[in-house]
């Protein structure tokens, strides 16, 4: 069971220029902490020593590695590892270290204990950073008042969220999109509701029962129409039944 929980959000993957659909998550940093939060946090946990001392010790012990470092020793912790080196590239064995070529630098990378604990974290992926704003926030299936993510096929379902519309309805590359195991399934259906917040669709006759994506394509804009199609996909899988 998970302690711990990253908020992320998707971002194209700009390393994969073939292929324009796969992405990345980046981790939405919560707050920058600095060495007091550190402290306050040790002084809230319950200590016997006052928080002007932690603060010092702290301090103390920051210095007393940095010199440790300076001084060519590689040092670890439960949550770092460091180690000296010299960058750049020297001509020959003979080459004389030059500062305007070579830099010294610390290489560091997590040390054991973080790196234990990292399987004790989920991943809550929150929307596209590149979308806009625009999310998809729920699925309810009005046959059955489900909103667990299960859907039934041929029937309608209600879509919330934000900047949802689709602009032109009668342009294929926008609308509703259902992906199961065969491919993309465009809901050719007629919208029932279409705004901003909300689009009420039927689930398409030919899709496949079992996990499916939800995605949306649209050039709506709270602003100015959208030079370029906006893909809005659905954080969560759902499952798509046949109706009983």
């Amino acid at each position: 069971m998970a302690k711990y929980t990253w908020t992320g959000m998707y971002r194209p993957n700009m390393f994969t220029p073939d292929n324009d659909k796969d992405q990345l998550v980046e981790v939405q940093i919560v707050s920058s902490v600095k060495d007091d939060d550190i402290v306050n946090d040790i002084i809230e946990e319950g200590i016997e020593i006052n928080k002007a001392t932690v603060s010092d010790i702290l301090k103390r012990y920051q210095a007393a590695v940095i010199k440790r470092v300076l001084n060519g020793h590689a040092y670890s912790n439960g949550f770092v590892q460091m180690q000296p080196r010299v960058s750049g590239v020297f001509e020959t064995c003979t080459t004389p270290f030059d500062p305007a070529i070579h830099k010294c630098t610390v290489d560091m990378n997590i040390g054991s204990a973080l790196r234990a604990e990292l399987g004790s974290v989920s991943v809550k992926i929150n929307g596209s950073k590149d979308a806009g704003g625009a999310k998809i926030g729920s699925v309810t299936d009005t046959e059955t008042g489900d909103t667990s993510g299960t859907v039934t096929i041929g029937e309608m379902v209600s879509i919330d969220g934000i900047k949802i519309k689709i602009q032109d309805e009668k342009d294929e590359e926008q609308g509703v999109f259902f992906i199961d195991s065969e491919g993309e399934h465009r809901a050719n259906s007629r919208l029932a509701v279409n705004k901003p917040a909300q689009i009420m669709v039927k689930v398409p006759k030919d899709l496949k029962e079992g996990n499916i994506a939800l995605v949306i394509r649209t050039k709506y804009s709270s602003g100015a129409q959208l030079k370029s199609i906006r893909e809005i996909r659905y954080a969560y899988n759902l499952t798509a039944k046949k109706a009983n």
